[in-house]
């Protein structure tokens, strides 16, 4: 989920943050749901519960007519924007409340944050877009300039599957669904306990997690006992296309091919010619004024979480850093599951809510958006 319809993130009231808000999402007033066909498709296969009264196709760059006529009702309707896309949300916003009366976050929402809402105070479910689970730091490459900071961990041990298990048995102990669950490391496939591990998930949880997916960097084959698991749970591969940068180990057509053959649902990852250098741990850019971290975490709107020993971690970087022994932990930064807090809170922190309104990661982060950081490098660059 990446949050950019919400400011000032900083908790007074936990439980409660969001309780004016949910007054309107769950009133009797029609949900018009606006967006490409594209963006609409997506949003009603992720939220089949939610009752749309009309579909409104718009791009945003334009509002429709069809929309138009819709804004003059601004008493009877809620306009959710399927749109994921940060220029085309404000465009939209910008429009509806300026001319139109509408107000954001009241009658006017980003979809994925109306649907959060949505479920947690109409079914008091919470749905969780995307969790990352960390395995392993071994890996086949040295990234510089690596998101999770991998060359640089001081301790490479695996982790068990022992506390996998307890993990997960904590995560959907208060989480009603999950979306997206990530296993990642290092290299994925490098973990000893795959397939053990995805056995567990399935035979424990397969009605709360929408789809498990595995990265890779494409530099090496799975083995038979983990391509079987896959074709039996629908596991799919997110592959990062890496020949540019090394084509001696990158595989990716031969991956392809063989994933293809196997019968195994696959998804290309094209990272393009540049990453984001981030800085950390090489550079750190100190900041510490609370306006200037404010702002970085709202346009960073960072969308993968990390749960791992019990805690969820809003930032996966954030947790890499730690992780890794060159970032110190702070109870700002996770919400811990071993903990009683009712879904309501989880909600506020899936959102972006937290003591500082930030995370004290991005103090020394450039951040993980083009919106707040520039600054790019090339792809999977090689350490010596």
């Amino acid at each position: 989920m990446r949050n950019f319809s919400m400011k000032n993130m900083v908790w007074k009231n936990p439980g409660h943050e969001l309780d004016d808000i949910a007054a309107n999402i769950t009133s009797d007033k029609k949900i018009i749901l606006a967006g490409t066909e594209e963006e609409i498709k997506r949003f009603i296969n992720k939220n089949k519960d939610i009752p749309v009264d009309a579909l409104v196709l718009s791009d945003y760059i334009k509002i429709s007519s069809e929309l138009k006529q819709l804004c003059g009702h601004v008493n009877e309707y809620i306009i959710v924007s399927a749109s994921t896309d940060r220029d085309s949300f404000e465009i939209a916003e910008n429009e509806l409340c300026n001319t139109y009366g509408y107000t954001l976050n009241k009658n006017f929402f980003q979809a994925e944050i109306f649907s959060a809402i949505w479920y947690v105070y109409k079914c008091n479910k919470v749905y969780i877009d995307r969790i990352e689970i960390f395995l392993t730091p071994c890996c086949t490459l040295k990234c510089e300039k690596c998101i999770a900071f991998i060359p640089y961990f001081k301790d490479k041990e695996p982790t068990s599957l022992q506390s996998l298990k307890e993990d997960a048995d904590l995560l959907f102990a208060k989480a009603d669904y999950v979306r997206k669950l990530k296993l990642l490391g290092g290299e994925g496939f490098l973990y000893p306990y795959l397939v053990e591990y995805i056995d567990y998930l399935y035979d424990n949880y397969a009605d709360k997690i929408g789809e498990i997916r595995i990265g890779t960097n494409g530099t090496i084959k799975p083995k038979a006992d983990v391509l079987e698991c896959c074709r039996r749970h629908n596991v799919i591969i997110d592959i990062s296309d890496y020949t540019n940068a090394v084509p001696n180990l990158c595989k990716l057509e031969e991956m392809t091919d063989f994933f293809a053959d196997q019968g195994i649902a696959y998804d290309v990852k094209r990272v393009g010619e540049q990453w984001l250098d981030m800085g950390f741990p090489c550079v750190k850019n100190v900041k510490n004024d609370d306006k200037e971290l404010h702002e970085h975490f709202y346009k960073c709107a960072m969308f993968c979480r990390d749960f791992y020993d019990g805690k969820l971690f809003f930032c996966c970087s954030n947790f890499a850093a730690v992780r890794a022994g060159l970032f110190p932990a702070n109870e700002n930064d996770y919400l811990d599951f071993s903990q009683e807090f009712d879904k309501k809170v989880l909600l506020e922190y899936e959102l972006g809510y937290s003591k500082l309104g930030y995370t004290t990661f991005c103090k020394e982060c450039n951040g993980c958006s083009e919106e707040v950081n520039q600054r790019h490098v090339p792809v999977a660059e090689q350490l010596n």
